[in-house]
């Protein structure tokens, strides 16, 4: 990826509430600023950091004070160190942090079930799903504003990742995309991992048909003894494929996650 060449996108869904987008392949961020400072959702690729001190200049002066991690993966948690620096206190859920192991930027704050921040008068809730893209996942909802961000569980339409290394699966991802749904309301602008800025009920609701087809598709093509490379070229996707393209995930590749997290349960 060429870093020089990636511009920041600032948009702003709420009062005090900005979505930063760095194009399909960085985790969009989320930032509440305010009296009390700024808080961060995910932190982008290390490189993309002096844009984001750029973009987020441009909203207001203040310090980033907190950044919380949906998950582990670098698109969204390389850029905790140079935050870190800055004097920001980083959190994610404690899964997150052990799959990191010993590297820079690592949470100073973790939580089980969930965290409550009150923090320029909004509440910002923060949670754990069962594990869905990861095992390390967190959502975090801004109460007041009914803006929540989902990180990498289904929602934008897009083929998203699945951590099948991570403690990702499947059904974890479906059981996500569901908890959202219950959480929030249809009212609430979700902000996706990527893609976005914001999306509804209506994008998750078609993210989730489209995982129960092609996980019924692969499942039973794996009892048929199938093989990846033959279940991959039947092209298990191919009437989803269609508005699905815009991600960094290839319809092959994520075929290839599906498959490969439903083989270790399909004996």
């Amino acid at each position: 990826m060429d870093f020089a060449k990636v511009e920041i996108q600032t948009v702003k869904i709420a009062d005090g509430l900005y979505v930063l987008m760095g194009g399909p392949a960085q985790g969009n961020i989320a930032v509440l600023a305010g009296s009390d400072g700024m808080f961060l959702v995910d932190s982008m690729y290390a490189p993309m950091h002096q844009k984001i001190m750029d973009a987020l200049s441009k909203i207001g002066p203040q310090p980033v004070r907190f950044l919380v991690n949906t998950h582990l993966h670098g698109d969204h948690t390389a850029g905790n160190e140079a935050m870190q620096k800055l004097g920001a206190v980083v959190i994610s859920h404690e899964n997150m942090r052990k799959r990191m192991g010993v590297t820079a930027g690592l949470p100073v704050i973790t939580y089980t079930d969930s965290l409550t921040l009150h923090f320029n008068g909004e509440e910002i809730y923060i949670f754990h799903p069962e594990p869905a893209h990861t095992d390390g996942d967190s959502i975090i909802y801004f109460r007041h504003a009914n803006v929540m961000h989902v990180g990498d569980v289904p929602a934008s339409l897009r083929y998203p990742n699945i951590g099948v290394d991570d403690g990702g699966s499947v059904d974890g991802m479906i059981a996500a995309g569901r908890l959202v749904m219950k959480v929030a309301n249809a009212q609430t602008k979700i902000i996706p991992g990527h893609l976005g800025p914001v999306v509804g009920f209506s994008e998750i609701q078609q993210q989730l048909e489209m995982f129960a087809a092609v996980r019924d598709r692969v499942s039973t093509a794996i009892r048929a003894g199938k093989t990846l490379q033959e279940v991959v070229a039947s092209k298990p996707t191919a009437d989803f494929d269609q508005g699905r393209m815009g991600g960094a995930i290839t319809p092959d590749r994520f075929v290839t996650l599906v498959y490969t997290d439903l083989a270790r349960k399909i004996k």
